[in-house]
C-alpha cells in the first residue's frame, strides 16, 4: 500500500506542476516548493479542502486514478495544494502527517 500512496502523491505533484506550465511565476515556485504529505479523511474532505484552497486563490490538483492497479478507476485519491506556506497552512493546518 505504501508504494500505491507514493505513486498517487507523485501523480499529484507532477499534475499540479503540469497544470501550472503556462504560469511561469507559479511553475518556478512549484518546482522548488516544500512537499509535505498530510492525511485527509475521505473524498468529501478532499473536496472541501480543495474548495477552501481555491477560495484563497491557491492552485490545486486533485488526482483521479485511472484504475490500472489497486485503486478503483475514477477514485479521487490525493489533493495537491501550492502557495505560500502560511496560506497553505490556512487550508491544511489541522491535518496530521501521513
Amino acid at each position: 500500500m505504501c508504494v500505491q500512496i507514493a505513486a498517487q502523491v507523485g501523480h499529484a505533484a507532477v499534475g499540479l506542476y503540469q497544470a501550472l506550465q503556462e504560469k511561469n511565476s507559479w511553475r518556478e515556485m512549484a518546482w522548488k516548493a516544500k512537499k509535505v504529505v498530510l492525511q485527509g479523511t475521505n473524498v468529501a474532505h478532499l473536496l472541501e479542502l480543495q474548495a477552501l484552497a481555491l477560495s484563497l486563490n491557491l492552485p490545486t490538483y486533485l488526482v483521479q486514478d485511472a484504475g490500472l492497479t489497486q485503486v478503483e478507476s475514477g477514485s479521487r485519491t490525493v489533493l495537491a495544494i501550492m502557495g505560500a506556506e502560511e496560506m497553505v497552512n490556512n487550508v491544511t493546518g489541522s491535518l496530521k502527517l501521513l
